[in-house]
């Protein structure tokens, strides 16, 4: 049996276990075609893809598109994931730099990290520190295979921790943060991630990078283009 099968299957199961049977149906709805659909193309892309210029150049793996259906995730948000599909460098290096801070004092999380990507580019700032939260195992363990291989000459904060854990349960560090999210989970996945942004009281900025969701808009606009928006808890409200 395809793995497609053996993953969607059990997760049907555990909806109905934890939702009820209308309830998934409701939530599904087509989802099972549209995982199948998304499960051939990323095969199909995967198996063409040519290595990474950045993956080749810092001796790490962050390329590789994996879908859900190959991960085996424990979190209670496991049916809100999203496949991994790694962050265009430009994109990251592009989001960062727009940020109007001093990056030293600050502490950058990336929610969703997957193999690390956002994590290594956002080392080549002056970051106090580095966290990246990934709730599926698989992708967490590629992470710290990146983290402990990862070389770059211009890099600039070397402080880089990846944590395996739901999002919606990690606890925020002291100080001041960036939050960086790169659509990893479902709108109420990051609805929740909103409210509790909210009521931190630390300055936080977030950077939503190739947004789908009005989320975070309780917050202050600083900036917003057709592939990123940044937010602030602490800036004066303005939008370009």
């Amino acid at each position: 049996m395809p793995a497609l099968y053996r993953k969607i299957l059990p997760r049907l199961k555990r909806s109905v276990e934890s939702r009820g049977f209308w309830r998934t149906l409701i939530q599904l709805g087509n989802a099972p075609l549209s995982l199948w659909r998304e499960y051939r193309g990323a095969k199909r892309f995967r198996s063409t893809q040519k290595p990474d210029p950045f993956d080749l150049e810092h001796d790490i793996e962050t390329s590789q598109l994996v879908h859900t259906s190959d991960l085996r995730v424990n979190s209670r948000t496991w049916i809100e994931g999203t496949s991994y599909d790694p962050t265009p460098v430009k994109l990251i290096w592009e989001t960062i730099a727009a940020l109007p801070i001093n990056a030293t004092e600050f502490t950058f999380i990336d929610f969703g990290s997957g193999k690390g990507r956002v994590l290594f580019v956002a080392s080549e700032f002056p970051f106090a520190r580095i966290i990246g939260v990934e709730y599926a195992p698989a992708l967490h363990e590629a992470a710290c295979r990146n983290i402990r291989n990862y070389r770059s000459e211009t890099q600039k904060c070397r402080s880089i921790d990846a944590i395996c854990q739901d999002m919606t349960t990690f606890p925020f560090p002291e100080g001041p943060l960036v939050l960086f999210f790169y659509n990893p989970t479902s709108e109420s996945v990051m609805r929740t991630m909103e409210a509790k942004i909210t009521v931190l009281p630390q300055a936080c900025w977030v950077v939503y990078v190739n947004p789908r969701y009005n989320a975070f808009e309780s917050l202050n606009t600083v900036r917003k283009t057709d592939t990123y928006a940044i937010y602030s808890s602490a800036a004066p409200r303005r939008s370009n």
